[in-house]
C-alpha cells in the first residue's frame, strides 16, 4: 500500500505534468493568482501584447490599464 507521502509526491507531481501541458504559469496558479489561459501565454512567447491584454481582461475582467500594467510587467519578467 503506498504511503500517504509517496501519494502526494505522486499527486504533485501530476499536478506540475498538468501545469507544463496546459501552459500553466506554476508561480501564478500557487500564488492565488488569476487562471489564465494557455492562449494568454502563447500570446506573451510571441509578443502579441494587445491580444494577451484582451485574454486577460476577459479571464479576469480587469480595467484596460490594470490589464496593460500587468500584462507588460508579466513580458518584462518573461512571465
Amino acid at each position: 500500500m503506498e504511503s500517504v507521502e509517496d501519494r502526494i509526491a505522486r499527486l504533485e507531481r501530476q499536478v506540475a505534468d498538468l501545469q507544463r501541458h496546459l501552459g500553466i504559469d506554476p508561480e501564478l496558479a500557487n500564488s492565488g493568482g488569476p487562471f489564465l489561459p494557455p492562449e494568454f501565454y502563447h500570446a506573451l512567447e510571441r509578443r502579441k501584447t494587445i491580444l494577451a491584454i484582451k485574454i486577460y481582461r476577459e479571464a479576469t475582467g480587469a480595467s484596460l490599464l490594470e490589464a496593460k500594467n500587468t500584462v507588460e510587467s508579466m513580458a518584462r519578467r518573461g512571465h
